[in-house]
């Protein structure tokens, strides 16, 4: 059994520590990202096969340009607010920022299992979903319009934003796994997925 090597893209990491930073209610800059995600790597305790180097003293090259590009898309997209929010301030040499986290502890609806059978078109997102109440055809609309309307916002829906978009009087009985299916596999759109928890994975749209 392996220990607790994680092997990440570089933007995952970037996420990651900027999360680990907000938690522990730390400010930070994108500096001190860079720093922690080169110490893990140089410890084991991360892998990042994207930017991995053959021939050199150091197994894994972390460029703090490019830690910063992914951090100001990651901060300018809004894949930060679900958790937290950042108050940046300048130093006079480096931008330092100050995590707020947001409260979102929220009622997790109950989901009501219904015992009619699925009548949908094969699809992998539709045979992972045995307690579907809707068809393929009627929840692929309702994601598209919605996912359609975060793109005309500029908006980065969670799944569980989108599974909670969808649902009418009741839940569709779709879970955030087969919704990251239909919307990768069937839509064509990229999801962004979230170190901690499937359903805060982010469409990218």
């Amino acid at each position: 059994m392996s220990n607790t090597l994680q092997s990440v893209t570089l933007q995952t990491a970037v996420l990651m520590q900027a999360k680990e930073f907000a938690k522990n209610g730390q400010s930070f800059s994108v500096h001190d990202i860079t720093t922690a995600i080169r110490s893990k790597v140089n410890s084991g305790e991360l892998e990042i096969p994207e930017v991995e180097v053959a021939g050199a003293s150091f197994r894994f090259d972390i460029p703090h340009v490019k830690v910063k590009g992914l951090f100001d898309e990651l901060w300018r997209t809004g894949v930060f607010d679900t958790d937290f929010t950042l108050n940046r301030q300048f130093t006079g040499v480096y931008y330092e920022y100050t995590p707020t986290l947001v409260n979102t502890a929220a009622p997790v609806p109950s989901f009501a299992v219904s015992s009619t059978p699925v009548t949908s078109s094969p699809s992998t997102a539709a045979t992972a979903t045995s307690t579907a109440t809707n068809d393929l055809t009627t929840v692929m609309s309702r994601v598209e319009m919605y996912l359609d309307n975060c793109q005309a916002r500029g908006f980065r829906p969670t799944l569980k934003q989108v599974q909670s978009a969808i649902k009418r009087s009741e839940s569709t009985g779709w879970t955030c796994h087969d919704l990251r299916n239909l919307i990768t596999n069937d839509l064509g759109y990229a999801v962004v997925d979230d170190p901690e928890t499937a359903s805060a994975a982010q469409v990218v749209v």
